[in-house]
């Protein structure tokens, strides 16, 4: 009698050994957060500061050529207009705007205080520099809520034109095309 309690016993004991091994796997590890960029003391986000989120833009730096109390004119920037994505050319998932704005198609947005940026120049010529600025996010729950800081980095073009702006031409407008990472801290 003895010899059948234990012949039963091994395959019911196998059974759970196997259930009891899957269900004792590792999770599987969650992605890696994003490091802080490498940038200039300049702009530096404070230590105390956490990533919320990082960004890839594509867009236009969008300029128009205005008089200036010299008599002379110059390219003033109107807005940018940009396409905001997890992963350079990856799916869209928010837009970047005039004041400057970031709204995400989650309904969060942020606003930065462009008056208030701290700046260094961007290590690439003919483009647009980096920046740090305060930025306040809207109530809206969502990737950018909380957001009191916003920087842009590895910018590739969007600088004004050089050339193309004189009294003749007051009142022109251009779009110029650029790239860029923009990183958000709560």
């Amino acid at each position: 009698m003895r010899l059948s309690h234990t012949i039963l016993l091994v395959p019911v004991l196998a059974a759970f050994g196997c259930a009891t091994t899957e269900s004792a796997a590792p999770p599987a590890a969650a992605a890696p957060a994003p490091a802080r960029p490498s940038v200039p003391a300049d702009i530096e986000a404070p230590a105390t500061a956490t990533l919320a989120l990082q960004l890839a833009a594509k867009g236009t730096q969008n300029y128009k050529c205005q008089a200036t109390p010299s008599g002379t004119a110059e390219w003033k920037l109107v807005a940018p207009e940009a396409d905001l994505s997890k992963t350079p050319g990856g799916d869209v998932v928010g837009k970047h705007g005039a004041g400057p704005s970031w709204t995400l198609n989650d309904g969060s947005s942020a606003k930065g205080d462009s008056a208030s940026a701290k700046k260094a120049p961007s290590p690439e010529a003919g483009s647009i520099l980096w920046l740090l600025m305060p930025a306040t996010a809207s109530s809206q729950a969502g990737g950018l809520h909380g957001v009191t800081l916003a920087q842009r980095v590895d910018t590739h073009g969007g600088a004004a034109p050089a050339t193309g702006c004189d009294a003749a031409s007051v009142g022109a407008e251009t779009k110029v095309p650029y790239t860029a990472t923009y990183v958000f801290y709560r």
